[in-house]
């Protein structure tokens, strides 16, 4: 038998704001933490954006190079 419920009827109305605030601040940090996620991910998506289009361009320039030799 799961007591924890049980034990909510019997804190004070204090001890009740105390949890509420004190989960808030843990749900700040991991909202904090979920945008600094994020933002790497799109960091590193742009950054591999920017590779494969540099890429393309070498791609181009030596098949253009190819196509002068022949």
């Amino acid at each position: 038998m799961n007591i924890a419920p049980f034990a909510l009827l019997f804190q004070s109305v204090e001890d009740i704001l105390l949890e509420k605030q004190r989960l808030q601040h843990n749900y700040q940090f991991l909202s904090y933490g979920l945008i600094v996620a994020w933002l790497i991910l799109v960091v590193y998506v742009l950054m591999m954006v920017s590779r494969q289009n540099k890429l393309k361009k070498q791609i181009s320039d030596l098949k253009a190079m190819l196509e002068e030799k022949h």
